[in-house]
Parts: structure tokens; C-alpha cells; sequence
């Protein structure tokens, strides 16, 4: 072999082999890169929810005025509250009394019908094909460095989270998980989850290695709390203004002491916090204590210039005492609040008066109708009645994955058959005892459909709406 030939084999070997052992900078690049998606969730609508788009709101102003991108804050909220002709401030929410507005700025990515299960759980798991046509089309499109942090602010029953039609059940939201674990677009996952038995949805069904940490407004059974639902705090808006574990948690971050810190706290110093200011509840944790360690701002970011106060994010009052209400007695402590204090005219008198009695009437034709479908069913299967507790009393009993379908076939039948259940509110906190039925026996729903159908087949027609 030549001279000139041998130099050129040799230049090629090593530039060869030079190229073969240069890394790929677009891999190590997208290995590196990290991102921070925050999906935030109001699941409810009209004025009486008010709270929940409002909490929604000021989340989102956080989370932007800590510096996560708008291309990867991604907002579900039916939007029916700012321009509502309830709204004695259109086109503005406040969040706490006197709070500047929170809606300014506030990209909605999904409103309207889109607010449902489906496009949730497609949203989480990067389902980009079939979000393509519906709103923004933005979903979480995570890698395996990528954070995620969920807050998810609505009504709820036990293993239940509500949206304007439809339920989310436990074990929907935990495959979702699953999937997103094994596809890996996540590295760690946090969730705030203000609603009823919140802890429901995560109590011995969550795992402890999938790198998912999850707090919540309220134990598996307790209810959570409204706050500044008071006519001296909410004023003209006649409604509450916002939740008592959402506001807590979003009021201390705003205060410009707790910003100053905000860069080195962690998830567990956050908990702590929230939990010793949320007495009305139990703010609890589940999942992966490890993401406990965790910085907060490592998914929902920090201000860096904690001096300048964003227009959007409200300054909190440390010494201020929030009255609070169970989500569960509201409606009729508000009306009847106005009949005592409000100077009605003898007409709206009367018409609340109706109203409230309508009210009533329907919550004890949904009272008699569960009732008797747990009586016919305890009658079939009498030894049931110890393990699963009364009617008005159930007893606690921890869930698991394989009760579900039983569970949600019990449900939807009732739907089907009685009165949709996704709009009235009232039956949220009457579904446990068909839980503990679908606990201790994951088949007894295959018995239950003919007792359904007796059981609703003189009730009156258009049951909805029921507080």
C-alpha cells in the first residue's frame, strides 16, 4: 500500500471511528432538557361553583408570575363565571375579599363541554392525535426528565372526582398513571387535589414507586372547606370566593416573606405549612414520600424578582380569619342566611322560599330512592349489612382497584335509570355505602339492576340540580 494510501486509510479509521463515538447531540440534549407542565383543573361549573375557577385562576397566575412557560401551563375551566350575569365585577374573579383580579391573562386551553374526563385523561398522557381538533390541542408532552404537577379543584365523593357531566373514578386516573409511567413522560409527579374525600382517590390504590406524590384538601372520608363564603367577606358575588386548601397554600406563596424562601422549600415543608393552617380537614399525602424531598419550585417554579408584585397574584393577609363551610352545607345555609339578613322584597321572599323547598323535596326523593335500593339489596343479602354499615352511617372501608367496575356499573345504572347523577351535587356524599358493597363483593352489581329499576320507576322525571 502506498504512502498516500496508507495516510488515507488511516484518516478514515480514526475519522471513523471519531464519529461513531461523538454523542448524539440532539439525544443528549433532549436527555438533559428538562421541562416543568402544570395542568390545571377546575371540574365544575355555574355561579354556586364560583370558587373553583376562581382558585384556577390565581393558580395560574402563580405558576406564570414563577416563570413556567405558557406553552406548558395547559387550563381546563368551563369558563362561565367571568362573564356570568351573576358577576357583579364582569369579566373579572377575585379569589379573596377585595382581591385583585385573577382572570386577566388566563389562557383557557379547554372551556365548555371539552371540560370532561376523557379529554383529562388524554391531556396527561400526551394523547396528541385525538386532542387535535378540541381546544388548544395542548396536552402534557413529557419526556423522561420532565416534571408534571396536576392541581385539581372540584367536587367529590368517595373514589370519585366530579366534572360538569361526567365522574373520574380512581382507578381511571391510576391506569392513566400507569400508562404515563410506562411510556415514561415523566421523571417525578406532584398533584394538589382540593375536593370531598379527596384522599379517596389515593388511600392504598396510589403506589409508593411510580415517583407520584399527591396531597389533598381532605382525608378519604372527611368533607373539605369553603372559605370567604360570608356576606361580610364575599359581598355583592353572594357566593364563596374560594377553598380552603387551594387559597392556603396559593395565599402563602404569595406573601413576599414565603417568595423569598419559595426557591429552596420542599414539598414536605409546603405540607406542613398547608396542613397546620387547614384545621377544618385533614390535609393528607400519598404516594412516593421521596418526591417529598423535592423543591417545590421544581414544578411550579419560582419568582426570581420577589420584590415586584405581579398585578395578577394577590397579597394575602397573614392575621386574616377565614370563616369557613362544609361543601356540603352551603346551599341551604346561604339561603337561608339571605331570608334572615337580606332586605327582600315579599317576591324574591317567596321565591327563594320555593326554591329552597324544591330543593328539599328532591333531596328526600333521592334519599328515599337510595335508601331503597340499599334496603332491597341488604334484604337479599342480609349478612352484607355488618361489613358495609347503614345507609346514613357507612362504615370506612378502604378501597380497591378490582371494586371499581362494580362500582361504576351501580352508578351509571342509577344514571341511566333514576336521575343523572354528574348533576346533582346532593347525591356526592350518599355514595359510599354502594363502594363498601362493591369492596366486600366485586359482583353484587350484576344483582342490583333490577332492584335500580323498581326502585325508580314512579320517581318524577328531570331530577337535576339538587344541592
Amino acid at each position: 500500500m502506498g504512502v498516500f494510501n496508507l495516510i488515507t486509510f488511516v484518516l478514515f479509521t480514526v475519522g471513523s471511528f471519531a464519529e461513531q463515538n461523538i454523542p448524539d447531540s440532539t439525544k443528549e440534549n433532549r436527555l438533559i432538557c428538562e421541562k416543568k407542565w402544570v395542568v390545571l383543573v377546575a371540574g365544575s361549573d355555574g355561579w354556586n361553583n364560583y370558587r373553583h375557577q376562581a382558585d384556577i385562576c390565581h393558580a395560574y397566575q402563580l405558576i406564570k408570575n414563577n416563570g413556567i412557560p405558557k406553552e406548558n401551563i395547559i387550563t381546563m375551566m368551563v369558563d362561565d363565571i367571568a362573564y356570568n350575569p351573576r358577576n357583579p365585577t364582569p369579566g373579572k374573579i377575585i379569589n379573596k375579599p377585595n382581591g385583585t383580579d385573577v382572570y386577566q391573562g388566563v389562557v383557557i386551553d379547554y372551556k365548555g363541554k371539552d371540560v370532561n374526563k376523557s379529554n383529562f385523561l388524554k391531556i396527561i398522557t400526551g394523547n396528541k392525535k385525538d386532542m387535535r381538533s378540541i381546544g388548544t390541542g395542548k396536552v402534557v408532552d413529557g419526556g423522561p426528565r420532565d416534571k408534571i404537577f396536576i392541581n385539581f379543584v372540584d367536587r367529590g365523593a368517595t373514589g370519585i372526582l366530579s366534572f360538569p357531566d361526567d365522574y373520574l373514578y380512581a382507578d381511571e386516573l391510576n391506569d392513566a398513571f400507569n400508562s404515563m409511567n410506562g411510556n415514561r413522560t415523566y421523571e417525578k409527579m406532584l398533584l394538589y387535589i382540593e375536593a370531598n374525600k379527596a384522599g379517596s382517590m389515593f388511600d392504598g390504590i396510589l403506589s409508593e414507586n411510580k415517583k407520584i406524590l399527591a396531597m389533598t384538601a381532605a382525608g378519604p372520608r372527611e368533607n373539605s372547606y369553603r372559605c370567604y363564603c360570608n356576606k361580610s367577606e364575599s359581598g355583592p358575588y353572594e357566593t364563596c370566593l374560594g377553598d380552603l386548601f387551594s387559597v392556603t397554600w396559593m395565599e402563602d406563596l404569595d406573601v413576599p416573606t414565603s417568595r423569598q424562601s419559595a426557591k429552596t422549600r420542599s414539598i414536605f415543608n409546603d405540607y406542613r405549612e398547608v396542613r397546620t393552617n387547614v384545621t377544618k380537614s385533614n390535609v393528607m399525602i400519598y404516594g412516593d414520600f421521596n418526591n417529598g424531598r423535592e423543591k417545590l419550585s421544581s414544578f411550579i417554579g419560582y419568582q426570581v424578582n420577589y420584590g415586584n408584585v405581579s398585578l395578577g397574584v394577590q397579597q394575602s393577609n397573614e392575621t386574616n380569619i377565614k370563616t369557613t363551610v362544609s361543601s356540603r352545607e352551603m346551599y341551604e345555609s346561604n339561603i337561608q342566611y339571605k331570608l334572615a339578613h337580606d332586605k327582600l322584597s315579599l317576591p324574591e321572599t317567596l321565591k327563594l322560599s320555593a326554591e329552597l323547598h324544591q330543593n328539599n323535596k328532591m333531596r328526600n326523593v333521592i334519599d328515599s330512592v337510595l335508601k331503597n335500593i340499599y334496603s332491597e339489596i341488604v334484604k337479599e343479602r342480609p349478612n352484607i349489612k355488618s361489613e358495609i354499615g347503614d345507609y346514613d352511617k357507612p362504615n370506612y372501608i378502604k378501597l380497591n382497584l378490582s371494586m371499581f367496575p362494580c362500582y361504576r356499573s351501580i352508578l351509571n345504572q342509577i344514571t341511566k335509570t333514576c336521575f343523572f347523577l354528574p348533576r346533582n351535587p346532593y347525591v356526592l356524599d350518599k355514595l359510599t355505602i354502594f363502594a363498601n358493597m362493591c369492596v366486600v363483593d366485586n359482583q353484587i352489581n350484576q344483582m342490583v339492576d333490577n332492584i335500580i329499576n323498581k326502585s325508580c320507576s314512579n320517581i318524577p322525571k328531570n331530577i337535576i340540580n339538587v344541592q
